[in-house]
């Protein structure tokens, strides 16, 4: 499994953050190294985003809880036992580790004052901003809703009041998974296993599938299910169970699986929820103008799509913070697009995506970050990036203030070009483009 950041830093919504010291980067970039790839597959793209919303459920919990990892093996070995082919065990252990993609939106929309993971599953908008962000992922357009109905009840009590054979199989396995492991891991202490298994049976006909719930008691027979679902176990059961899909993934595949990271990454706050897209439509327009090569505007538009992916390490505190960072915040802060670059690297993304990608805070006069690279080291691609980017994120509104006008904004890039910070003539061409008559 993919780790790509280490599992017991703390971003706490109402502390400082822990800063990562030299031995997490060498921890977590060793790790990530040995799964490094040269392309693009489903299974690198997935367990990077697994491992990057690790931190969206830190945002919530203080704490990050393999809640996913745990709902998706348990999944798995449910599927195993139906008979699933490959590929449909793929797709199941798929969904279940993103089955509460949507948490992210649904935090930035409805400010949770709780942070108990049984409270937030009874909050319904994470089901549909979930199946929203993967309706546009071609992967799974013929898994229709799994994500949508993962909460329903087979007796029709859950929150869309779909009853039986309503709801999609891989929704039944993946809600008795989920339920499976929140009682598991909300008990604190001693052995539970027989309770838990108890409070299945009485549940199988109402809460569950029948035919689901004897499957599961098979399973839960075996001493080491219960083992392998311990945090020190469930990475490497995971990927015993989990089919391997190393298969290159073509260009328009890849887009739409950028485009649902990137509304991830967008959802993570609410004021920046069209940053990634608004700056994919700025870069579109930027490299028709300029006559970049179709292979080279479609590089251009995944950088921007991917460039701000770093930010879910990031604590939503700090992103939403009304008043002035202070030091500690802002080096986190500064940190994003080095997290940006690693997690591309892992994915196996071209070289260059990376490289505009990770650039786009990097300044001319070298007081970017967070390499602080000077001119001779920058691209005209990253320079252009980087001032799109400045221009998109002006026109977007921040907690600290409103969003400035198109022409406030091109005068602001102005400022930043006579200060040696970015390059005359693409901002020139920035405000031909940009700015209406």
């Amino acid at each position: 499994m993919i780790c790509l950041f280490d599992r017991e830093l703390r971003f706490c919504r109402h502390r400082a953050p822990r800063t990562i010291s030299p031995d997490d980067k060498r921890e977590y970039l060793q790790k990530g190294m040995d799964q490094m790839h040269s392309t693009v597959t489903y299974n690198t793209i997935l367990l990077s985003m697994t491992s990057l919303l690790d931190y969206t459920e830190m945002d919530i919990l203080e704490n990050i809880s393999n809640h996913g990892r745990r709902v998706a093996y348990i999944s798995l070995r449910i599927g195993e036992l139906m008979g699933y082919a490959r590929e449909d065990l793929f797709d199941l252990g798929a969904l279940a580790l993103l089955h509460d993609v949507g948490a992210t939106q649904s935090i930035s929309n409805q400010i949770f004052a709780t942070t108990k993971r049984d409270d937030l599953e009874k909050f319904r908008d994470h089901c549909i901003f979930g199946q929203k962000i993967l309706d546009n992922t071609s992967r799974f357009s013929s898994r229709k809703d799994i994500i949508l109905y993962h909460h329903e009840n087979y007796d029709g009590s859950g929150f869309f009041r779909k009853v039986g054979n309503e709801i999609p199989m891989m929704s039944q396995i993946i809600s008795l998974a989920d339920n499976l492991e929140r009682q598991h891991f909300s008990r604190t202490s001693g052995y539970h296993h027989t309770a838990i298994l108890q409070d299945v049976i009485q549940n199988s006909g109402t809460l569950f599938n029948p035919v689901l719930t004897l499957k599961l008691q098979k399973i839960a027979q075996e001493k080491t299910f219960w083992m392998d679902i311990e945090p020190q176990n469930i990475d490497f059961a995971l990927v015993k169970h989990l089919p391997v899909m190393d298969i290159p993934i073509d260009e328009k595949t890849f887009h739409t699986m950028a485009q649902t990271i990137s509304a991830i990454v967008d959802a993570k706050s609410p004021f920046t929820n069209h940053h990634c897209k608004g700056l994919e439509e700025k870069a579109l327009a930027f490299a028709v103008s300029c006559g970049f090569s179709d292979e080279k505007t479609e590089m251009f538009r995944l950088a921007a799509l991917l460039h701000d992916i770093g930010k879910l390490v990031v604590p939503t505190s700090i992103l939403n913070k009304e008043t002035s960072l202070s030091p500690e915040e802002r080096e986190i802060i500064h940190e994003h697009p080095y997290y940006t670059e690693k997690t591309l690297e892992i994915m196996g993304v071209d070289s260059q995506i990376i490289r505009w990608a990770s650039n786009h805070h990097e300044k001319l006069n070298g007081s970017g970050y967070p390499k602080g690279l000077r001119s001779d080291s920058l691209d005209y691609e990253s320079r252009a990036l980087a001032a799109l980017d400045v221009y998109q994120a002006l026109t977007e509104d921040r907690p600290y203030r409103p969003g400035f006008s198109q022409k406030q904004a091109l005068e602001i890039l102005k400022v930043m070009v006579e200060a040696g910070e970015l390059d005359k003539d693409i901002c020139l061409q920035v405000s031909r483009i940009f700015l209406s008559p």
